[in-house]
């Protein structure tokens, strides 16, 4: 069985370290998160983590449960993103030392939930731990990048990532009769649809996870390794819709 507990508090330790580091800034903006600065996404992340380990799923639970229809419900999106906001504005007063305090007591709090020895609230998906995996590995990235370090490599948490977002991209491609479409990536190629794909998305592991995440435009997209058309995959490549908003990272 994946452990993706032990998968989260790698990049935990290993973000954290990050921002200890005496040359980091976390009151840059972070691009990735329009509006946000990198300590930001931080409090995001750190309220999710901690609204499910303190019970606090008044709100989240609804979102929660419709997250699937992000990508196409405005309605949906906005709910999402008045949550987040709250996370990060409820926070505001809080340094990076305080930030990291509480998630690290949430984290263990939630840690028998990620390793699968206790059950999901069940007023949340079942698949609330790949939900926080996913989100934690890109926010990662989205603060790197705004704080000028490097990407980190291959890694456990990137590959759940990459399965969770690859899974999502497949229901949308199955919900609206899209035909079947690949990634390929170290040699291997994951298919997404029953019938021969009619495009094969060619790139890393960090480069389609940043794509199914809504880190890349459109024409970033199509500008990529491609075999065959991406227009038609274009308006569901992304979890959460297509973005004006380029990244670089």
């Amino acid at each position: 069985m994946i452990d993706i507990g032990a998968a989260y508090v790698e990049v935990q330790d290993r973000l954290i370290g990050a921002l200890g580091r005496p040359d980091v800034d976390v009151d840059v903006p972070a691009p990735a998160c329009p509006g946000w600065r990198a300590r930001d996404v931080l409090a995001h992340h750190v309220g999710l983590v901690s609204d499910i380990a303190h019970d606090r799923l008044d709100v989240l639970a609804p979102v929660a449960v419709r997250l699937d229809e992000q990508w196409r419900d405005r309605d949906v999106a906005r709910a999402r993103d008045e949550m987040t906001a709250e996370q990060v504005d409820s926070r505001r007063g809080e340094d990076v030392r305080a930030l990291i305090a509480e998630w690290r007591a949430a984290t263990e709090a939630i840690l028998p939930m990620l390793r699968g020895e206790a059950p999901v609230p069940v007023v949340l998906p079942p698949t609330i731990p790949f939900v926080l995996i996913n989100d934690l590995v890109v926010h990662e990235t989205d603060i790197r990048s705004a704080v000028g370090l490097p990407r980190v490599g291959p890694s456990l948490a990137l590959s759940l990532a990459l399965i969770g977002y690859a899974s999502s991209l497949e229901s949308r491609i199955r919900l609206i009769g899209l035909p079947s479409l690949a990634l390929a990536y170290e040699g291997k190629q994951r298919l997404l649809g029953d019938d021969p794909a009619v495009a094969t998305l060619n790139g890393d592991k960090h480069e389609l996870v940043r794509v199914l995440a809504g880190r890349r435009t459109n024409e970033q997209i199509v500008a990529l390794d491609w075999d065959g058309d991406p227009t038609p995959f274009l308006p569901v490549l992304s979890a959460y819709g297509p973005t004006t908003v380029p990244g670089y990272d």
